[in-house]
């Protein structure tokens, strides 16, 4: 889970550079990689995102399970319903965005480089500056690659960020 908390945190953070920008509002459709480096495995996962300044996120999982994550501030909902459940999580410390948006550097490729906490991000963008690709290795020694399309920077009802908790879920507190 601590990789999924990262790469919330450093879309979030994306907003704040200014060679890249992040609208007050974003969503778009993504598919991400992981490529276990032991195993040699890809699990590839497709759903939706949606976004609003400075700190509010959903991401809609599709495929190959259901999943909701809602990112509110310092708290993150994880809602499984294959598995009835749905779990909190805080995150343990402020992430400082502003020092790892600082660090980024354009490339000569026209990508942009950021490290924080040991892991290097490597960031592209549309010609509007927008994210349309995220790549890292975790500490785990995972490759991911996450990538956005149809992306739309329209308002929408911010509601819609919200995770419901179905009567009967199991809740666990995964803050600790």
């Amino acid at each position: 889970m601590l990789t999924m908390k990262k790469y919330l945190i450093f879309l979030l953070a994306l907003g704040l550079h200014a060679g890249m920008s992040l609208p007050d509002y974003f969503r778009a459709d993504f598919e991400q990689t992981v490529r276990s480096d032991d195993h040699n495995a890809t699990l590839r996962y497709k759903g939706k995102l949606r976004f609003h300044a400075p700190d509010n996120a959903r991401w809609d999982y599709e495929t190959p399970v259901e999943k909701s994550i809602c990112v509110q501030n310092a708290r993150v909902w994880v809602i499984e319903p294959e598995l009835e459940q749905a779990t909190l999580f805080r995150l343990r410390q402020s992430i400082p965005l502003n020092t790892l948006v600082a660090r980024a550097k354009a490339q000569k490729d026209g990508s942009y480089l950021s490290r924080f906490e040991g892991v290097d991000y490597r960031l592209q963008a549309d010609a509007r500056g927008r994210p349309v690709a995220i790549a890292y290795t975790d500490h785990l020694g995972n490759r991911v690659r996450i990538r956005f399309f149809n992306v739309q920077t329209d308002p929408f009802d911010t509601r819609a960020l919200a995770c419901r908790i179905p009567e009967g879920f199991d809740i666990i507190d995964g803050r600790y």
